[in-house]
């Protein structure tokens, strides 16, 4: 998730807590959270049953992108190569192909006055029968990297999100839509101000005779707010989300949120989270998107973001919640 202070500089009317609205918000996150979204009840102390995503995959993705050696994987530095290098490996063997000459994609942006360079690994399974339409999946590899002897290893921001990405595209190999082009894109610079999706959206805009029918962001997903509780922003993209929702709920047994609460270690009490990560370009582009996340916690953006507090059958949930939401033959779109 984007940092706090790149968020600021694309955000209008954040507010600072009062003591009193602190703790009026805490006790509305305790009412909103102690309700699940559905009408059908759910028993959130059953552990959770997920059907084909890989826990064993997913553990050994995060824990390699949330490594020492790949030390928080800072844009343009030596564990961003690593990340770069180990996707590209996992890209080849899942089968996918480049969208360009490589997975390699880099894009420049500038930041803190000077040009940079940063790269998106991007890949594709092409439709089995010919076909323009297309699908986006995305989830920022980037992470804050270390000061000193201290590394933020960004196990939840984001090693979670590339996790269920490759194991999305897995899962595409075998039951993925025929007639569907599908694009997996771990992006770049998310943290310092989404300048890898920006990036992204620039190049597919050169491509006119793709038509993107969604792209779907998933940043932070396996550490839960409160237990089987998933995020999820922009419903008002989808035509009757009411029903998607409930039969989304009823098939993975997740209690579904479609607003965040505010954070009260930082101190936010309204964010608008439309812009707080890799979505935003796409709907500053009139592209339909779909959000899956969690609210920041104690560890978001700290060196104890660390795969041990992580819940990997959470994890493995939403990737097949955001897979069924994905694979969807047909998603009607509510007009721009």
């Amino acid at each position: 998730m984007i940092t706090l202070g790149a968020f600021i500089k694309t955000l209008s009317g954040t507010k600072i807590n009062t003591p009193k609205g602190a703790i009026l918000c805490s006790l509305a996150l305790v009412f909103m959270l102690s309700s699940c979204a559905n009408k059908d009840s759910i028993d959130c102390h059953m552990p959770l049953q997920h059907q084909w995503a890989n826990s064993a995959h997913i553990i050994d993705d995060i824990r390699t992108l949330s490594s020492a050696e790949f030390a928080g994987r800072k844009t343009g530095s030596e564990g961003a190569i690593l990340s770069q290098n180990y996707l590209e490996q996992r890209f080849t063997a899942l089968g996918l192909q480049p969208w360009q000459s490589t997975f390699k994609v880099p894009f420049t942006y500038k930041y803190q006055f000077s040009q940079q360079l940063g790269v998106n690994i991007v890949g594709i399974i092409p439709s089995r029968t010919p076909s323009n339409r297309w699908r986006i999946i995305t989830a920022h590899y980037d992470h804050l990297g270390h000061q000193g002897k201290r590394t933020f290893h960004g196990a939840d921001d984001n090693a979670s999100g590339v996790a269920g990405l490759l194991a999305i595209a897995e899962q595409w190999q075998h039951t993925g839509l025929a007639e569907v082009n599908l694009m997996l894109v771990a992006t770049d610079a998310e943290e310092q101000g989404l300048y890898g999706s920006y990036g992204l959206v620039e190049q597919i805009q050169m491509h006119p005779e793709m038509q993107i029918e969604l792209a779907m962001n998933l940043d932070m997903i396996g550490h839960p707010s409160r237990p089987r509780a998933i995020y999820i922003e922009g419903e008002q993209n989808f035509v009757d989300f009411e029903q998607i929702k409930t039969d989304l709920t009823n098939k993975h047994q997740l209690c579904i949120r479609l607003s965040y609460a505010k954070n009260s270690a930082t101190g936010i009490k309204r964010m608008n989270w439309l812009k707080a990560s890799d979505h935003y370009p796409f709907h500053q582009a009139g592209i339909p998107w779909i959000y899956f996340g969690v609210p920041p916690h104690n560890q978001y953006h700290t060196v104890d973001d660390t795969i041990d507090t992580l819940k990997i059958d959470f994890l493995a949930s939403v990737t097949e919640m955001a897979y069924s939401f994905i694979s969807q033959p047909q998603i009607e779109i509510n007009p721009q």
